[in-house]
Order: C-alpha cells, then sequence, then structure tokens
C-alpha cells in the first residue's frame, strides 16, 4: 500500500520544526513565503538505499517463499495418503495420523503470518531511516534557501523552475545512506506443532503495512482443512 497522504503531510509539517522557524504572532509580521517543492514518494521509491531495501525483500521473500511451498507440497502428498488410507486403517491410528497431519498443517499456517509480519516490520524500521535521514536532508536545504514553507509535490498544480529540491534530495541522500540492511526476523519452525510456534512468536499488535509499495508474504496455499 501507499503511504497515507496525510502521514507525509504531518512529516512534512514537522519539518518546519525541525528546522527551527519561531511560528508568527499577530505581534509580528508574516515572512514573504519562501517555498521549497518535494516529492517525498518518489524519494522512496527512486533514491538508491529505497531500491536497496526493495531487492532485500523481494529476495527474503522469494527464498522463504519456496520454503513455504515445499512444506505446502510434502503435506498435500501427506493429504492424498490420508484419504487412501481412510478405508484402511483402524480408526484409531487413522485419527492419530489425522491429529498429526493437522498440527502440521496449523505450523505452517501460523509460521507464515509470524514471518510475514515479521519481514514487513524489518521493511517498515528500513523505510523509517531512510525517511527520517530523507527529511534531515530537505531540513539542511531548507535552511540552505532559507525556506519558510516545505510543500509536498501532489498538492501543487503549477510550479516556477527551481522550487522542486526533489532530486537534489535524492542526489544527498544516494550520497549519505546508499545501504541499509534489513533486519532479518526470527524465522518459526514450520514443522513444530502450531502451539509450540504460538509460544515462542514475537508479540504481535496486527497486521503491519509497509510505509511504500513492497512484497508481502503469501498465505499457505492449501486448501480448506
Amino acid at each position: 500500500m501507499a503511504r497515507p497522504r496525510r502521514l507525509v503531510l504531518t512529516a512534512l509539517a514537522a519539518l518546519l520544526l525541525l528546522v527551527g522557524w519561531p511560528a508568527a504572532t499577530p505581534a509580528q509580521p508574516v515572512a514573504a513565503p519562501v517555498i521549497i517543492i518535494v516529492d517525498v514518494q518518489q524519494i522512496l521509491r527512486d533514491s538508491l538505499v529505497a531500491k536497496d531495501v526493495q531487492r532485500q525483500m523481494s529476495q527474503r521473500t522469494e527464498t522463504y517463499t519456496k520454503a513455504v511451498t515445499a512444506r505446502e507440497n510434502a503435506l498435500r502428498k501427506t493429504q492424498a495418503e490420508l484419504e487412501r488410507q481412510r478405508n484402511v486403517l483402524a480408526p484409531d491410528a487413522f485419527n492419530v495420523k489425522m491429529r498429526d497431519f493437522q498440527q502440521r498443517y496449523d505450523a505452517l499456517d501460523h509460521g507464515v503470518q509470524v514471518t510475514r509480519q515479521g519481514l514487513q516490520q524489518a521493511y517498515n524500521d528500513a523505510m523509517t531511516k531512510v525517511e527520517n535521514t530523507a527529511l534531515q536532508i530537505i531540513a539542511d536545504i531548507a535552511a540552505e534557501r532559507k525556506a519558510n514553507l516545505v510543500v509536498t509535490k501532489a498538492a501543487v498544480l503549477f510550479e516556477a523552475p527551481g522550487l522542486d529540491i526533489t532530486q537534489e534530495v535524492i542526489r544527498r541522500l544516494d550520497a549519505k545512506l546508499p545501504h541499509v540492511v534489513l533486519a532479518a526476523p526470527r524465522q518459526p519452525d514450520l514443522d513444530a506443532p502450531a502451539s509450540d510456534a504460538i509460544e515462542t512468536a514475537p508479540p504481535s499488535n496486527g497486521a503491519i503495512t509497509p510505509r511504500a509499495p513492497g512484497p508481502v508474504m503469501p498465505a499457505p496455499l492449501l486448501g480448506p482443512r
């Protein structure tokens, strides 16, 4: 999902406080506007560090998806074998095998959910570092130009040449922060019983939405139990 526009506007509003200009009071004349324009979404999409974070996320997602697919295929074979044994095994023996299959299925399902959240949290943390660095660079440029108004590109219908600092921010960001290491979240054992996986899983506050478009771990492909 794209970063909500209101959060970008909030960040740009906080930028003026970061630069350090005092707010005007009724007793003070309002200074003539010195405006700069910036496209934060473009920075978070086109900078070298943002592309590098996306690359790391894609690689980890692909690697883990292959592991999940292999376990799904194994479970499908087990499920098919159980269906063939339904009328051959004694009920008690069949129920034991079904309980084992159910536990392995639940472990896979839970493990995918935990890993998805962990990867997205790592992605969010990395992009937060990128965004904070970019905002500091914007603040530096605003101070250099003595700008007292920073406007997001999405709010602009027309601009005079030289007001948009997006490419300058990207250039400085590429030089200052070319790489951010994506943290490696703990990956649960996909074959462990689901109850054990739940006990050792990191706390979750619900679904985590990335700040900029990024890959998301797919859910298991097995059909209804």
